[in-house]
């Protein structure tokens, strides 16, 4: 199983920070909340706060687990940990992504997610 953990990354007026992934691999074109793998002897907000660092260029605040989740892709299952966080400096660049956008909660399901996101997507666009 590989642990992966994810930002929901809130800015002004509530929106919140969703990336596209490039062409090619799973969830090709689809968006996602930021974050990556974790490396072995890493925390899961230690894994996050890097592979934001990495890629967007960003130090995140982090403010408390959201949801602790498994998903089961055909290739095999994901652990995610789901965090809400803000960013504490920098400012969000493209670094691995195709684009990035901020959100509204309510049109995040606008969006065409990661199957593993579409049950966090439905829980922020209702308001929890």
């Amino acid at each position: 199983m590989i642990d992966v953990a994810a930002a929901i990354i809130c800015g002004d007026k509530g929106k919140i920070l969703i990336c596209q992934r490039q062409g090619g691999g799973n969830c090709a074109d689809r968006w996602e909340f930021p974050g990556g793998k974790r490396e072995p002897g890493e925390s899961m907000e230690e894994c996050l706060i890097r592979e934001c660092r990495e890629e967007l260029g960003v130090c995140l605040k982090l403010e408390g687990l959201y949801a602790d989740l498994s998903y089961a892709y055909p290739d095999g299952t994901i652990h995610f940990n789901f965090f809400k966080a803000r960013i504490q400096s920098g400012t969000a660049t493209l670094n691995v992504h195709r684009e990035m956008r901020w959100v509204a909660p309510a049109r995040l399901l606008d969006f065409d997610f990661c199957p593993a996101d579409e049950g966090i997507v439905r829980r922020l666009a209702a308001g929890r």
